[in-house]
């Protein structure tokens, strides 16, 4: 019997070869600096249904799920779950996994570029145009998303962050400084006001 080759379906569309290395490093990501958990057995117990044209979706979804199963056992697998979701909700705002080089720059970038977006939309107060977006987006601490525990970002994720035509537009810490500017919108040092609440 011919060994079938598989392919990945990405999330633009195209097609990729299936690099079973690529699973293993966002386990390896989503483990680091977490004690007790273990990156090769949430990968070995993903049950990976493997096939040609696989989503990464599904990928994705299987590694998180089996490091979700994991938490009862160990609970810092809480910690390597929530990565894990958060290189999905990541990938979705601004279309870089954590792996990117350019990853913190896009972070800060889609905060700037979404917030005008959701104003132009109706969906935010054009107030917040006011604010220096430059200077905010450089005040956010990205590192702060390794902090959510599986639950804490999945409920963020289902219940808080923006969505446009079914799409998240907003990452974890976006979010949190899009709240304090709401809070700071009326003091007369909004920028300072707004740093303050998001710390």
């Amino acid at each position: 019997m011919q060994n079938m080759e598989i392919n990945v379906k990405k999330r633009n569309g195209r097609l990729e070869k299936f690099e079973v290395d690529k699973i293993n490093a966002s386990s390896l990501r989503a483990c680091e600096d977490i004690t007790d958990v273990s990156p090769s057995e949430i990968v070995l117990d993903a049950q990976l249904q493997l096939f040609d044209k696989i989503t990464t979706k599904q990928i994705d979804q299987a590694l998180i799920l089996s490091a979700r199963e994991k938490i009862e056992k160990e609970p810092n697998y809480s910690f390597a779950a929530a990565r894990l979701l958060l290189n999905c909700l990541y990938k979705e705002v601004f279309k870089e996994g954590v792996d990117s080089d350019t990853f913190k720059l896009q972070y800060r970038k889609s905060f700037i570029q979404n917030i005008k977006r959701l104003v132009k939309e109706n969906r935010l107060d054009k107030r917040l145009l006011e604010f220096d977006l430059g200077r905010l987006s450089e005040e956010i601490k990205i590192r702060r998303d390794k902090d959510f525990k599986y639950l804490g970002i999945q409920v963020l994720y289902d219940r808080y962050l923006i969505r446009l035509d079914d799409k998240i537009m907003e990452a974890p810490q976006s979010f949190w400084m899009r709240v304090a500017m709401g809070l700071a919108i009326n003091e007369q040092n909004k920028e300072e006001k707004a740093i303050e609440f998001y710390n």
